[in-house]
């Protein structure tokens, strides 16, 4: 014969063995969800990258004269005809990047003929708070 206070106790193993897969099916679904956003950032650093190290290599190979005059720019506040047209055409419409910023810096290097140029670019994350982006800045020289 069974005792009294032995009842449901078989139950009880069950209870806690379900709670403790429970919890960690819910950790592996976080670390999924985190996996994911740094997936997502990668993505979007890489395919920045990409876009500054093409309009930098417009600008070596264009005419020196004219690199101040037609790569400054800001996506807010315009400027250079070559700068605005790689940003519409490459960064707006051809990257995948959600809701593109740029701004190309150039400063006179400290050699005649050189240019210090810095590129910056901004987005959205994707599924963050406001008021939250993502950024790639890279500066290099031009001689």
């Amino acid at each position: 014969m069974k005792v009294r206070g032995e009842r449901g106790y078989v139950l009880l193993e069950a209870l806690v063995a379900l709670l403790i897969f429970s919890l960690g099916l819910l950790g592996m679904i976080g670390f999924q969800a985190a996996s994911t956003r740094i997936a997502t950032d990668s993505r979007f650093r890489t395919e920045a990258a990409i876009l500054a190290d093409e309009l930098i290599s417009k600008m070596a190979v264009a005419k020196r004269v004219s690199v101040v005059s037609e790569y400054t720019y800001e996506s807010t506040g315009g400027g250079g005809a070559s700068a605005h047209a790689w940003f519409t055409k490459r960064v707006k419409e051809a990257s995948k990047l959600p809701n593109p910023y740029a701004k190309v810096e150039i400063a006179n290097g400290n050699a005649v003929d050189t240019f210090v140029v810095k590129v910056t670019l901004e987005w959205d994350l994707p599924g963050a708070k406001a008021m939250e982006h993502g950024s790639y800045v890279t500066e290099t020289m031009l001689f």
